[in-house]
């Protein structure tokens, strides 16, 4: 009977945790212009995304100063970045959030 109830739990958390899932992908910047992103994931794949007026910028702050503004904009988005996007549940090849990646070593930013 315990163990019915713990597999009830788990598949009702996972029912529940797996759709606020969203996807994400990390790579670095091989193309900017004022509509779109072009990004080299990690496994040498490129991706393309769009990007709008209700896209999100983001600092993600890796190394000191700590307390530098964590805002960005898409000017800050440059060829050669590494940044993380998140990207929209309702069309996939669409940047909801893109995190700039700040201060990690091999990457300029």
């Amino acid at each position: 009977m315990k163990r019915l109830s713990l597999i009830l739990i788990v598949l009702t958390l996972t029912t529940v945790i797996a759709p606020a899932a969203d996807r994400t992908v990390a790579g670095v910047v091989t193309k900017v212009d004022p509509s779109a992103i072009d990004v080299r994931l990690d496994n040498n794949e490129t991706a393309f995304f769009t990007v709008n007026e209700s896209t999100l910028y983001h600092k993600w702050i890796l190394a000191k100063p700590w307390a530098q503004d964590p805002r960005a904009d898409a000017n800050d988005v440059k060829v050669g970045t590494r940044v993380r996007i998140d990207v929209a549940r309702d069309n996939p090849n669409s940047a909801k959030t893109v995190w700039i990646v700040v201060g990690r070593v091999g990457f300029p930013g």
